[in-house]
């Protein structure tokens, strides 16, 4: 197929991936960055490389796992790219204030957002789950994070204990303080 004939397939495709995919995938990368800017400058690029791959003929088979590999991959990237930032005294107050530290009431925003029981899942068990969440297959995950099906079946399944036992363990605690004599 000669170059007008792929290019507006590819553009087709490309703009079908992106109505299906951008809030999924940027949702993703503002999860892993914490900056919204960066997630859709992330995004923007992996959905230029799809245009441009499929635009060279490149077969892609699982083009939703693709374009999440390529996004991972960038993210990769920009975290070693990225120099640490470091903070003067205004540095640490913006920071504060943008935990929730100057308002009323964020100790406990904060300590409601320690106790989450997420925060016990290892970097892998959390990027497995959150794949998930945005609808990616066990397939597809292990494309994006270079894992086998099984391994990534194995950090889901071991993210859901950890996430259901500590719910078991509030739960008994929540149960324990209301059935507690007061003293």
């Amino acid at each position: 197929m000669n170059s007008f004939g792929t290019e507006p397939s590819a553009a087709r495709e490309t703009e079908e991936l992106f109505a299906e995919n951008r809030d999924s995938l940027v949702r993703y990368l503002r999860h892993q960055l914490g900056d919204y800017t960066v997630a859709e400058d992330i995004a923007q690029e992996s959905f230029i490389r799809f245009f441009q791959a499929r635009s060279q003929g490149e077969d892609v088979l699982q083009p939703r796992a693709w374009l999440f590999r390529v996004a991972h991959n960038l993210l990769i990237d920009y975290g070693r790219k990225k120099k640490p930032e470091l903070l003067d005294a205004d540095g640490w107050l913006r920071v504060e204030r943008e935990l929730g530290g100057g308002a009323v009431g964020s100790m406990e925003a904060r300590a409601e957002v320690l106790a989450l029981p997420w925060h016990k899942l290892t970097n892998l068990e959390l990027q497995c789950l959150q794949l998930r969440s945005e609808g990616l297959k066990f397939r597809e995950v292990g494309e994006v994070l270079d894992l086998t099906i099984s391994t990534v079946a194995s950090y889901v399944a071991r993210a859901l204990k950890k996430l259901q036992e500590a719910e078991t363990k509030d739960s008994a605690a929540s149960e324990h303080r209301r059935t507690s004599p007061s003293r």
